[in-house]
Order: C-alpha cells, then structure tokens, then sequence
C-alpha cells in the first residue's frame, strides 16, 4: 500500500533572509539620496527603480529555487517517508511516534505546508510544485492524494492548531489586506495631489 509523492520543498529561512534583505534595500534605496542626485529626472528615477526591482525579484526567486529541493514522501502503513532525492537522506517518521498532524492545502498552492508533531518538535515541509514551468494537474493532485492517504494512515490525528490556522490567513487573507491597504493609500494620496 505504499504510495509516493514528490514536491519541491522550500526552505522557510531562505525565503525570509532574502525578502529581509530586499525589503532593507528597497528602504535603504528609496529614503537615500543616491537616486536623486544621479537622476535628476523623476522619469529616469522611475525607470532605474522598476528595473532595480525587478533584478532584485529575479535574483530572490533564483535564490529560492537554489536552495529549493526535491522531496519525496512515501505514505506506508505503518510510517511516513520524507526523502531527500539529491542527498540522498531519509527521515521515518513511524505512525506511534506522531502525535498529531495537519496538511494545510490554499487554493493557489502558495503556502502548502504539511506540519508533523513529534514527541519534542514539530517538523514542517512546505509542499511546492516540482514543475515551476508550466501548470501541472499532477502536482495539484499530489497533494490532495497525500492529505488523502493521510487521513487513512492517520485518521484521528489531524489536528488544526493555532500555527496553521495563522498560516492559512497568511495564505489566503492577508494579501487580500494588503491589497485593500494598498488601494486605501492609493486613493488617499490621489486625493491628496488633486488638493494641493
């Protein structure tokens, strides 16, 4: 009854450092006067701008699928299987040793992170698509068969704690506030120029 599947786990840490570091430089970027004394223009200001950004994004996303990695997890009937295909490492998480578990899914695959509570730590995996080139039914349907096959292994062990459900707003609500903090501040400064 053994069933594999394969993801693209990213690393939590190196997406945090990166998006660190941007957000520092973008700050440090805007509030010098470098740009301004270079550029006089508020034109050639917007376009070094644009274009910093975007090298900045290409070089975070060329970060993260660096140090991304292909895992496999083997659902058995009496363990659970992560391996690491490229170094070549396992981690058997017997069924007795899980206390409980939770495989959050979002609708845009975003933030699929399968949480795994041990006896003194919590393991996390977060649950990418293999493919990044091209949508991929397989890798939407890898995850639903593992939540699936989980549910058979594990069936009175799914427990929603309250770190995935402050995952599933990171995942699903919270863009939607920025976006709407972000459109409130378009507006206002809209209004603020029509007045001055």
């Amino acid at each position: 009854m053994e069933k594999k599947y394969e993801f693209r786990q990213f690393s939590i840490l190196v997406w945090a450092i990166t998006l660190l570091v941007f957000f520092i430089g973008l700050i440090a970027f805007i509030s010098t006067d470098f740009i301004y004394r270079i550029f006089s223009s508020t034109t050639q200001q917007t376009y070094i701008l644009i274009f910093a950004l975007s090298i900045a994004l290409f070089i975070i996303v060329g970060i993260n699928l660096y140090f991304s990695k292909i895992i496999s997890i083997s659902v058995k009937e009496d363990s659970i299987v992560v391996s690491n295909t490229k170094a070549n490492t396992n981690i058997i998480l017997s069924k007795n040793s899980i206390i409980n578990y939770n495989l959050n899914i979002t609708r845009k695959g975003m933030l699929d992170i399968l949480r795994i509570k041990l006896a003194d730590k919590n393991l996390y995996f977060w649950l990418g698509d293999v493919s990044l080139n091209q949508e991929n039914r397989s890798d939407a349907s890898n995850k639903e068969n593992l939540q699936h096959q989980l549910k058979i292994l594990l069936p009175s062990k799914n427990v929603k704690t309250s770190m995935d459900n402050m995952i599933l707003f990171f995942a699903n609500k919270f863009p939607f506030i920025v976006l709407f903090v972000a459109l409130v501040i378009l507006i206002c400064g809209f209004f603020y120029i029509i007045n001055l």
